[in-house]
């Protein structure tokens, strides 16, 4: 899906109904080279990396994620 919109003289961008209805009203604004990307960010972190990463975490409590995460260098 594609939608136009343009920012205000405040520099805000409305976001469509139907794309706020469907992700929510929390982004994460990503800069980059060629592009600025909203990424949609979930009422709950870990649900949202969980959909991230896939079934790699599965069975992990947020104590294991954490441990495992501080000990890869």
């Amino acid at each position: 899906m594609s939608k136009r919109t343009e920012a205000d003289d405040r520099g805000r961008i409305v976001i469509p109904r139907d794309i706020r209805e469907k992700h929510g009203d929390r982004y994460r604004v990503v800069e980059l080279d060629d592009r600025v990307e909203l990424i949609p960010l979930r009422d709950d972190p870990i649900e949202g990396l969980r959909d991230a990463v896939g079934d790699a975490l599965d069975g992990k409590s947020i104590d294991e994620i954490k441990r495992e995460a501080r000990e890869v260098e």
